[in-house]
C-alpha cells in the first residue's frame, strides 16, 4: 500500500508539472509569435480594426510625435492590401504587407525555411516577396519562381502584379502562415496610386515591461485631442483587440490548468488517505501493543504522521523528477506534435516555469499532509482492549 500511495502521488505531481508547463508554454509561445509578426501596438484608422483599411494615415506631423514616446522601442510603417495569388490551377487569398527599412525582420529570419528575406527599401524598387510554407505548398511554387497576384481597388477595378519568390517561412501558427506575405512598401503603395505619404498604419514595439493595454489607452486619449485639433482620425489597437479569439482561447487554458491541478491533488489525496487507512487497519495489533506499553495518543499520531510524510516526500520526489524530465524532453526536442488546425501550434509548447512548479510542490505537500492527519488521528483512537478483543 505504501508503494501504491507513492506511485499515485508521483503520477499526480508529474501530471501537474506537465500541465503547468504546457499551459504557460502555450501562452508564452503564442505571445512571442504574435508580437513578432504584428507588434505590441498597431495604430491605424479606426475603420481598419488594426490591420487593413482603404482609409490610410498621413505620415509625419503630430501623429508621429505622439507615438515617438520614451516607452516605444521603435516603430515602422506598413501598407497592406488583400489579394489572391493565382495560377492556372490554384488560387489562395493572402494579405500583402509592405514594410519599410525600419521594420524588424528578425522574426521572419528566425522562421525562414529556405531562400532569403525580401530586399526592403532598395532603389530601384525590387519585386521580392516572402511566402509562408503553407501558401507556397498550396500554389506549388518555390524559390526563384514568379507568382501573379490579383487585387480589387475601391472602384471595382481589377489590378494585377507579379512578384518573385525569394524566401519561404513557417511559424506553425495558422493565423500568420495562412495570411501574411511580405514585400517592400513601395510595391503596395503602387496599388494605392503610388502615394508614399499615406500608409495603412504604424507598428509599435514597446520597451520591455511596458503594459501594452495601458499604453494604448493613453495613446487613444491623445488621439481624441489630435482629431479635434487636426482632424486626423487614428486609433491604437493591441494584440488582445486584434486577435480576441486567440487570447480568449488562451484564457480558457488557465481554467483548464487549474481544473487539472485540482483534480490531480484530489486523486493524490484519495489514494494517500485510502492507502494509509489500510496501513492503519493492518497495524491495529501493533498500535494496541504500543498503547498498552504506555505510548501516548500524541506519540501514535506522530508515528503515522511522519510515516505519511516520508511516503509523501518520496512520491513528490519521484513525481518531480518524472514531470520535469518529460517537460525537458519536449522543450528541447519537441517530440510530441500537434494538429495546427485545432491548436494553432504544430508542436506542444512547454515552458520551464520553475517558480510555478515549486509552488505546486509546496501546495501538494501542505494540502496532503493536512488531510493525512485523519488516518493518523484514527490510529490514535484505537484502544488496547479493542485490539485484544479483535485478535
Amino acid at each position: 500500500m505504501e508503494r501504491v500511495a507513492t506511485v499515485a502521488t508521483a503520477l499526480s505531481l508529474a501530471v501537474i508539472i506537465v500541465a503547468l508547463a504546457v499551459v504557460v508554454g502555450f501562452k508564452v509561445e503564442m505571445d512571442r509569435l504574435m508580437r513578432g509578426a504584428v507588434a505590441d501596438v498597431v495604430v491605424t484608422a479606426p475603420q481598419s480594426r488594426g490591420m487593413l483599411s482603404s482609409v490610410g494615415l498621413e505620415r509625419g506631423g503630430r501623429l508621429e510625435e505622439l507615438i515617438s514616446s520614451d516607452e516605444v522601442e521603435h516603430y515602422s510603417v506598413y501598407r497592406a492590401k488583400e489579394g489572391v495569388i493565382k495560377s492556372s490551377e490554384n488560387i489562395v487569398g493572402v494579405l500583402l504587407k509592405g514594410v519599410d527599412e525600419a521594420y524588424d525582420l528578425s522574426f521572419y529570419a528566425e522562421h525562414l525555411l529556405e531562400g532569403e528575406l525580401p530586399r526592403i527599401g532598395e532603389q530601384p524598387r525590387t519585386k521580392d516577396i516572402l511566402l509562408s510554407e503553407y501558401v507556397a505548398r498550396r500554389m506549388d511554387v518555390g524559390i526563384g519562381e514568379r507568382v501573379e497576384m490579383v487585387f480589387l481597388d475601391d472602384g471595382g477595378t481589377i489590378l494585377r502584379d507579379r512578384f518573385s519568390v525569394v524566401g519561404i517561412y513557417a511559424t506553425g501558427v495558422d493565423v500568420i502562415d495562412h495570411s501574411f506575405t511580405l514585400t517592400d512598401i513601395g510595391n503596395v503603395a503602387r496599388l494605392y496610386d503610388g502615394d508614399a505619404a499615406i500608409v495603412t498604419g504604424y507598428e509599435l514595439w514597446l520597451d520591455k515591461g511596458v503594459d501594452a493595454e495601458q499604453y494604448a489607452e493613453e495613446l487613444n486619449a491623445d488621439f481624441v485631442d489630435l482629431y479635434l485639433e487636426e482632424g486626423t482620425d487614428a486609433e491604437a489597437f493591441t494584440l488582445f483587440t486584434l486577435f480576441p479569439n486567440i487570447f480568449g482561447w488562451l484564457a480558457t487554458m488557465d481554467v483548464n490548468g487549474v481544473v487539472i491541478v485540482v483534480i490531480m491533488i484530489i486523486v493524490a489525496l484519495l489514494n494517500m488517505v485510502t492507502s494509509l487507512l489500510i496501513i492503519v487497519l493492518e497495524r491495529q495489533r501493533m498500535i494496541g501493543e504500543l498503547r498498552a506499553m504506555g505510548v501516548s495518543r500524541r506519540s501514535v499520531v506522530g508515528i503515522f504522521f511522519f510515516r505519511s510524510l516520508f511516503i509523501l516526500c518520496r512520491g513528490v520526489a519521484y513525481g518531480a523528477i518524472i514531470g520535469i524530465a518529460i517537460v525537458l524532453i519536449q522543450h528541447i526536442w519537441g517530440v510530441v506534435p500537434l494538429p495546427s488546425e485545432g491548436y494553432l501550434l504544430s508542436i506542444v509548447p512547454t515552458a520551464l516555469c520553475w517558480w510555478l512548479w515549486l509552488a505546486a510542490i509546496v501546495v501538494v505537500i501542505i494540502v496532503t499532509m493536512s488531510v493525512l492527519m485523519l488516518p493518523a488521528l484514527f490510529a490514535a483512537r484505537i484502544s488496547p482492549s479493542e485490539t485484544m478483543k479483535y485478535e
